[in-house]
């Protein structure tokens, strides 16, 4: 059986840093936060969608946010030019960095929601179209 990033991640060097961000992004994510552990990430995500991947990388805590390319980057922390993502580097968990986080979390919250919405309405429109045609 291969080891997750999770069960390396939570042993090494920066296990306590890694612990303290994973716990505090659960707690803004609310109640139905969950993780999936997968060999190089562990992703935190809620019946909404995804909202980011944490892993240690070098000599810090890698966060990547799934909707980086949408989030107003009001810190101007986040760096990348991938798809839809966009990482941040954590070095500590000070008040700073747990505001960022907080606020990351909320534009990504508000991005599932309006973008669950679309989708919401695209299916009740398909599905008012064929039933139409019937």
């Amino acid at each position: 059986m291969k080891i997750t990033s999770f069960e390396k991640d939570s042993r090494g060097e920066y296990a306590e840093l890694f612990l303290k961000t994973r716990d505090f992004i659960k707690i803004c994510i609310g109640n139905d936060a969950k993780e999936k552990y997968r060999e190089n990430i562990t992703t935190l995500y809620s019946k909404d969608g995804g909202f980011c991947y944490i892993r240690v990388k070098d000599d810090c805590i890698h966060l990547g946010w799934f909707r980086g390319k949408y989030i107003n980057d009001k810190y101007n922390l986040l760096f990348g030019d991938g798809k839809t993502i966009r990482g941040q580097k954590v070095y500590k968990l000070d008040k700073p960095t747990r505001e960022a986080i907080k606020y990351y979390i909320k534009e990504t919250l508000s991005f599932l929601f309006e973008h669950n919405e679309l989708m919401r309405l695209r299916k009740h429109k398909k599905y008012n179209s064929l039933k139409s045609m019937l």
